[in-house]
This record gives C-alpha cells, sequence and structure tokens, in this order.
C-alpha cells in the first residue's frame, strides 16, 4: 500500500456504520482522527499542508458528518472502528493523530490495540475528567445552550470579525451539528479518565498543547506527556484549541518530525 492514492468513498465499518473516508497521498501512512461535533473537514487544512509528504487517511466518526445517523458509542467501540478502518486498508500499523474527543479515542487504540500504532500524536486533548462538559451536554439537550459559544474560546475578535474566516466556517459547522451527538460526545469528555494507564503507550508520542486551550490546558497536556514513557511535548504561543484549522503548518511540521 505505499502507491499513491486520492480518493473519497464511502465504506461500512460495522454493522450500520457506514462513514466518509478520505484517502490521499502516499507512503508513510498517518491516520488523523477529529474532534467533536466535527467531522473530516476540521483536518482538510493539515492534510492540505503535508501533501505529497505522507498518506493521510481520515473518516467521520460515529455521530459526525456523514455518520450522523449512528449513535455514538465508547471508547473502546470507537478504537474497534479505527482498527476496523486499517484492517480494510490493509495497514498493519500507523502513526496515529487525535485532536481533543479524537485523541481520546486515539489513547485507547494505543492501549487497546498497541500493535497497531508505530507512533502516537496527541493535540490538545485530555487523559483526565473535565465535568464542565455534562453541563455543556444538558444545555445542547434541552435547548438552552448557545451552539456557538465556543467561538469566543477558540477564536480571537479579529478572527470572529471576518466574515469568510475560519470562525465563520466553524461557526456554520456548530450550528448544523446534531446537538444529541455532540451531547453525547461532551458527556464522554465529562468522566474520560485514562491518565494513570497512559505508561502503558510504548511508542514515540508527541504531545501538542496551545497554550491559550482552556480545556486542554498546558498544565494538563504536561501531565499527559509525564505519563507515557516516550513522549516529547510541545507548547504552541499563542494558540487556541482549533490549531489543525487555526495552525496546520506548524502541526503538519511536528506530524512530519519537522519540529
Amino acid at each position: 500500500m505505499d502507491g499513491t492514492t486520492q480518493a473519497e468513498s464511502t465504506v461500512e465499518l460495522a454493522p450500520g456504520y457506514r462513514t466518509r473516508v478520505l484517502d490521499r497521498g502516499g507512503g508513510r501512512v498517518v491516520v488523523l482522527l477529529h474532534g467533536t461535533p466535527f467531522d473530516v473537514r476540521a483536518w482538510l487544512p493539515v492534510v492540505r499542508a503535508v501533501d505529497g509528504r505522507c498518506r493521510t487517511v481520515c473518516f467521520d466518526a460515529r455521530g459526525h458528518g456523514s455518520a450522523t445517523d449512528v449513535p455514538v458509542a465508547g471508547y473502546s467501540r470507537l478504537a474497534d472502528d479505527v482498527v476496523a478502518l486499517l484492517d480494510r486498508l490493509d495497514l498493519p500499523d500507523v502513526h496515529l493523530v487525535g485532536h481533543s474527543w479524537g485523541g481520546q479515542t486515539a489513547q485507547r487504540v494505543a492501549l487497546e490495540h498497541p500493535e497497531r500504532v508505530n507512533r502516537l500524536s496527541l493535540i490538545c486533548t485530555r487523559a483526565s475528567p473535565f465535568p464542565a462538559f455534562a453541563t455543556v451536554a444538558q444545555g445542547l439537550r434541552d435547548g438552552t445552550a448557545d451552539p456557538e459559544a465556543s467561538l469566543s474560546r477558540w477564536f480571537t475578535p479579529e478572527e470572529l470579525a471576518e466574515p469568510h474566516g475560519v470562525a465563520a466556517t466553524v461557526g456554520s459547522w456548530l450550528r448544523a451539528a446534531d446537538r444529541t451527538r455532540w451531547a453525547d460526545a461532551l458527556e464522554m469528555i465529562s468522566t474520560f479518565d485514562d491518565l494513570a494507564q497512559l505508561a502503558g503507550i510504548a511508542v514515540p508520542t508527541d504531545v501538542v498543547a496551545a497554550e491559550d486551550d482552556g480545556v486542554a490546558v498546558p498544565e494538563h497536556m504536561a501531565q499527559i506527556a509525564e505519563a507515557v514513557p516516550a513522549a516529547s511535548s510541545r507548547v504552541l504561543e499563542g494558540a487556541r484549541h482549533l490549531v489543525p484549522l487555526q495552525r496546520p503548518d506548524e502541526i503538519a511540521d511536528i506530524l512530519l518530525g519537522r519540529r
């Protein structure tokens, strides 16, 4: 599977779970797991930034994007979905990259299926509970939460003022997101607690924090880096939570081992 590919397809990874897969490029394989309530589009700036230097594969997790009709599942089931995709593409092991909620799934893959991961990159994610998201999830369910409230945490006032910028695009994604699926994922984040198990991850691991991230705060990302034996850490100065969208060139350099 070293040949160059450039394809979008719809595949069934489990009974009742059909999803969009983007497979682009050739060479070393990097599999990208998105956060919530996003989908494969959240990785496109990074995909473009690494174009020609590796093969990128990304897909819509359960409850997101093309798979909105599929209920969100637990982390072990989400990890099994990643393995099912690798099996379908005949990929024995890959460089696995997870952002935010996707970073938690990536942790589970590395712990439950270590033979399928040759390198791990955890970007702006958590390994211990974030209880405040349970309240946000309830607000999404009962209609009291503003789906665009996160924009002020993710973007500067200047970015928010740009009518056709990244913030405007993300705002449209949030308005269109399925609130039930989003709430399900936020509840998972609110109780996720793998920090004590991370010592079991043996592969080289990039831990990437954003200086101004209010959820995956740099102090917590430092705890993750300390827990993983073969981890290296980096804090992107002045960055916020959505670094794959806002700082794709820097993320690309990290994934390619250039930083």
